[in-house]
């Protein structure tokens, strides 16, 4: 009876170290990449550690990160240099200011009445969308797309923020900030 004992012992005691060494080098890596600053190592220790004690806190952190880099891999112009922008807010029918090629100035109101530039769900063929508008699939109208843009406001949300979207992941961004702003 003591044998056994002792092993079920060391197996849990084995475990247990075995956990916490693990949630040590979790904690180091997260320190790292926090420090790194860009989206691209942060997005790797999300995958590394999908369900660990920081994704959450490193999905908020590459969200920000993406934006930074937006503004800073912005095309140069070589126009006289003009006092820093200021970010216009997103409405439903201004153009977007910011994001990618694919989306900027057009309108949320125009996009959901065009074709989307990616596969809304992966390997799925041409056929089913191409040429199709993302009103095919959903009711879109300004209504109905802000209870889609508010719920990038929740938690659960905004870890959607970082899947691709079939005109891509600043598209989520944008929608994000016109649900900031009330959707108007």
């Amino acid at each position: 009876m003591i044998k056994e004992y002792t092993a079920a012992a060391f197996i849990a005691l084995t475990l247990v170290s075995s956990a916490t060494a693990q949630d040590s080098a979790e904690a180091t890596a997260w320190q790292q990449v926090k420090e790194s600053g860009t989206s691209a190592e942060v997005f790797a220790f999300i995958e590394q550690y999908p369900n660990g004690e920081f994704t959450k806190e490193a999905k908020a952190h590459m969200i920000d990160l993406l934006w930074v880099e937006l503004a800073t891999n912005a095309p140069e112009s070589t126009a006289e240099p003009e006092a820093p922008a200021q970010s216009l807010p997103v409405t439903f029918s201004a153009p977007l200011t910011e994001g990618s090629d694919e989306i900027i100035g057009q309108s949320l109101e125009e996009l959901i009445k065009v074709s989307p530039s990616y596969p809304p769900v992966e390997g799925l063929p041409e056929a089913f969308w191409k040429e199709q508008t993302c009103s095919n699939c959903h009711e879109w109208e300004q209504a109905n797309l802000c209870t889609q843009a508010n719920s990038y406001l929740t938690d659960a949300g905004a870890e959607n923020l970082i899947k691709q979207h079939p005109f891509g992941g600043t598209f989520k961004l944008n929608l994000r900030t016109w649900a900031q702003g009330g959707c108007e």
